[in-house]
């Protein structure tokens, strides 16, 4: 992060800026939009959005003209978007669009912002540097990150949903041709990893790293009985489920497990209720007084932290404790760390600027996955019904590790949606691969396929 003001400030002195894509105008795909906007250095040039609506509120946040500074590019056919043969993708199926192209890259150099309800055109527009992908769905995800590295674009993706499911096949494929694909800065798990490569750099030991849960805790929400209390919160109701019903803290949590080795103490965590003054004593070893099994470990605390994130650390050098305590950090022999913020879309500039700078991502897996999301009934349910995936009314998502997951052949959340029971289940109970028929052949559920053979899970 330190220069990249610096750096931005140079580019935007000789007239240069980075060219942005943005996938997805929900509550954060709008704001990022209409921050980048905002800052030197930064342009956007494309957006897309199934909804085509969404052109209206676009021209709305940004003040302008929707008939003079948009143009529109339309495409009638997008059902089969996410089912597209994976094959096809790596060849560029899409490339009958090149005169398409042409023309909004044409429209782009007048000054104009191309959107479009098919974001497949975005990786072959010469003024699109990054492709931002904010939409929450982890098979939309999979089918922007995919098609954007396939057409030679960097990816910066604000999709945990997606990276916790297909993340390591993603940083594969990026990797292969050059190119960042990257978590964005802002969210927990990115505000986490700050504090972890700090606290780890200086050689200290980590005992726990962990989120402030930001909404109440209810396992068995669903879109209907938010339905009042995500439009005040000024989001959908499934993503707000999503994150009442605790899926959104276990994939956030994941993605940090995934990226730094840092693994869950039980499944679905301790999420326990603490404030900041009791953080240190609580996320501390049982032997000395605390929750905790073994260091090492992430969890999700309830209280008055969030919207905040928290690491406990510890250190045997004394004379490092004496400067600790000198500091006025505490007696030791375990100490803390937090941040009480995170910006989400708001810090997704930083992200997109050292992808397109150093080359380098802000956040990635460090390899295969270290924790799986699994899948749990929310309610009773019978064979022949349809799951309806994150933040719907049929299931939720606990983490685990990976090993256990593999080895009980559970299915990722990740990859529920549209799976069809084959048998019984009562709500609590968790749901395997052999329990479910897959619904279709996505390229999500290709790239897991491809990700599973590539780690040898």
């Amino acid at each position: 992060m330190l220069g990249l003001n610096e750096k931005l400030r140079d580019f935007a002195e000789k007239g240069k800026y980075i060219k942005t894509a943005v996938v997805g105008l929900g509550q954060m795909g709008l704001s990022l939009i209409s921050h980048l906007n905002s800052i030197k250095g930064f342009k956007v040039t494309a957006a897309a959005d199934k909804n085509t609506e969404k052109l209206n509120e676009i021209s709305v946040v940004l003040e302008l003209d929707k008939g003079e500074n948009f143009y529109f590019f339309e495409c009638n056919d997008i059902s089969k978007i996410l089912k597209t043969d994976i094959e096809d993708v790596y060849r560029g199926i899409y490339l009958d669009k090149i005169t398409d192209a042409e023309r909004l890259d044409r429209e782009i150099e007048k000054g104009r912002i191309v959107f479009t309800n098919d974001f497949r055109i975005l990786p072959f527009l010469k003024n699109v540097d990054i492709i931002v992908d904010a939409t929450g769905y982890p098979e939309v995800g999979a089918a922007v990150s995919l098609s954007a590295l396939c057409g030679n674009k960097h990816v910066v993706t604000l999709n945990v949903e997606a990276d916790v499911t297909v993340g390591p096949m993603l940083k594969e494929i990026a990797n292969d041709r050059n190119l960042v694909y990257t978590l964005s800065a802002g969210d927990e798990p990115a505000a986490l990893k700050e504090l972890y490569d700090f606290a780890d750099a200086l050689g200290f030991n980590i005992i726990c790293a962990g989120k402030g849960k930001n909404n109440p805790l209810d396992i068995y929400a669903n879109p209907t009985t938010l339905a009042e209390y995500s439009e005040s919160k000024g989001s959908s109701p499934r993503m707000m489920t999503s994150f009442v019903d605790g899926t959104k803290s276990m994939i956030e949590m994941a993605c940090l497990s995934n990226a730094t080795g840092l693994i869950p103490d039980c499944r679905g965590m301790h999420g326990a209720r603490a404030n900041i003054k009791d953080l240190i004593s609580v996320f501390s070893l049982v032997k000395d007084g605390g929750i905790l099994e073994k260091e090492g470990v992430i969890d999700f605390v309830i209280g008055d932290l969030a919207p905040g994130v928290f690491l406990v650390y510890s250190t045997k050098n004394t004379m490092v404790r004496k400067v600790l305590r000198y500091l006025v950090l505490g007696e030791g022999p375990n100490y803390l760390l937090y941040r009480p913020y995170h910006l989400t879309s708001v810090e997704t500039p930083l992200s997109i600027a050292r992808a397109y700078f150093e080359r380098q991502p802000w956040m990635v897996s460090r390899g295969g996955l270290i924790s799986e999301i699994i899948t749990v009934a929310k309610k009773d349910l019978i064979a022949g019904d349809v799951i309806d995936g994150i933040g719907g009314y049929t299931v939720y998502g606990l983490i685990d590790l990976y090993e256990t997951a593999k080895k009980q052949n559970l299915l990722p959340i990740g990859l529920s949606k549209g799976c069809i029971l084959k048998v019984d289940k009562k709500r609590g109970e968790t749901i395997s691969n052999k329990d479910v028929k897959f619904g279709a052949n996505t390229l999500l559920l290709q790239l897991r396929r491809l990700q599973d053979e590539k780690f040898n899970f």
